[in-house]
């Protein structure tokens, strides 16, 4: 690992006058070197990445981190049965950032820290990956792209279907123009899922620390479960923390970045549990000539996700699937399977009334593979400097459109002009202030990364 000539400590308004490590920005790693990483977050989903990670033998796992430190324990077994060493706790992730020796920090906390967490570990020199959803505001996403830019960090966000083999040979079907003029492309979250329960007001459990559990969010009283999913101070909703994938899949075969206008359609009509966020969920984009529509509820007992395809040489019932998309063209329609369901084209004769699959491209692999691919491309450029595949500017281009479709439903299902330039709406007021997420002092997330 190269020294580091020089350091620069910079005042940032995030946290109460905390100065922060820059390390060089030409910092490189050996070949020989493993990569030492810090998680943040090691609740059910940080878990799993780590069992993930722990499969590699070119990483250091040097700390856990989790503002509960009730949470170590199960983490730490997970990293020393794969690679019997017992990693560092701290409750506070600063710590790690203030280690010269660490390389890159995962953030696989909820939503409320993601943008956070990305911005202060780039200001102090690290790679990032960090899972979906990436933000809880369109501004907040700007806001990681530019630190990730200006202090030359590597940001890989854990929309991980971008690292499945067969989505790349997809969009080259398309790009070909075998699919002919795509005019249409339809996204899909249909699935079931139960209400949120809200416990009743509890005291602070001992080793909780709340006020940074909590972060930017507001500091409410203390509640044991997932009763914050509710609120759009914490959460993004159910439906968009999910559909965020594939939404970043439909971007990505079709091409498209900013679209002219977004309409949403639908409410809370299923659910009595007090959630803010939409259980029924149809949003329209317009990109030009290309719509994009997007299809969500959360009770749907007879659509199933791919992840649950056992066998990866076979496709999914794909009237039935939960997590697909299909692009309509005008020589044939391709169906494609996010959680590893690959794709196929079909093309059919109306007089004849059949359709055919013309093109067959099965996943081979299952979903735990593909994280693990996400992961390579990750370390492999923490190595090289390169762009990842789904680097933070491509994660925030496809979570502005989830972020679109919930403004529109917060006032009152409007349509909207949207100028990508700028990200703002076009001469709407009301709708331009659901760009920016509401922040609780210190933990605020500066106008200048």
């Amino acid at each position: 690992m190269e020294s580091i000539n020089r350091r620069e400590f910079i005042k940032s308004s995030i946290g109460a006058a905390t100065a922060f490590t820059v390390m060089s920005q030409n910092k490189s790693l050996g070949a020989a070197n493993k990569v030492m990483l810090g998680i943040m977050g090691v609740g059910g989903r940080g878990r799993a990445l780590l069992s993930s990670l722990v499969k590699r033998s070119d990483v250091v796992i040097k700390y856990i981190c989790d503002a509960d430190t009730r949470r170590y324990g199960p983490a730490a077994e997970i990293v020393m049965e794969g690679h019997d060493y017992k990693p560092k706790f701290v409750q506070d992730f600063r710590k790690m950032l203030d280690d010269d020796e660490v390389d890159a920090i995962v953030i696989s906390t909820s939503d409320r820290w993601h943008a956070l967490g990305t911005i202060m570990a780039c200001q102090a020199g690290k790679d990032v990956y960090v899972e979906k959803p990436l933000s809880l505001s369109i501004w907040d996403g700007r806001k990681m792209v530019e630190a990730a830019r200006k202090y030359n960090r590597v940001v890989q966000v854990g929309t991980q279907s971008r690292s499945a083999p067969y989505t790349d040979k997809a969009a080259e079907y398309i790009r070909s123009g075998k699919l002919g003029d795509v005019y249409l492309a339809r996204v899909f979250l249909m699935q079931e899922s139960g209400p949120i329960h809200v416990a009743d007001v509890q005291p602070v459990p001992e080793g909780l620390d709340y006020d940074l559990w909590c972060g930017p969010s507001p500091k409410l009283a203390y509640r044991p479960g997932i009763w914050f999913w509710r609120l759009w101070d914490f959460y993004v909703g159910y439906i968009m923390a999910d559909m965020t994938h594939q939404i970043d899949l439909a971007r990505y075969l079709i091409g498209k970045k900013y679209p002219d206008t977004v309409c949403n359609a639908g409410g809370v009509y299923h659910f009595n549990d007090g959630r803010e966020q939409p259980d029924t969920q149809f949003a329209t984009f317009e990109f030009g000539k290309l719509t994009v529509l997007f299809e969500a509820s959360l009770w749907s007992p007879y659509m199933h996700r791919i992840v649950h395809l056992k066998d990866k040489t076979k496709f999914p019932d794909w009237p039935f699937s939960a997590t697909k998309l299909e692009i309509c063209g005008t020589k044939g329609l391709m169906c494609f399977g996010r959680h590893g369901g690959g794709w196929q084209v079909f093309e059919g004769d109306s007089n004849v009334r059949e359709s055919k699959a013309v093109v067959s491209e099965p996943a081979t692999l299952k979903f735990g593979s593909i994280i693990d691919a996400h992961f390579d491309d990750f370390i492999n450029c923490i190595r090289s400097r390169k762009k990842p595949k789904a680097d933070v500017e491509e994660a925030h281009l496809s979570m502005a459109l989830c972020h679109l479709a919930n403004i529109s439903y917060r006032v009152g299902n409007r349509k909207l002009k949207y100028d990508g330039k700028t990200e703002k709406f076009v001469a709407d007021n009301e709708a331009n202030k659901y760009l920016k997420a509401n922040y609780r002092k210190p933990w605020v997330v500066p106008e200048k990364v």
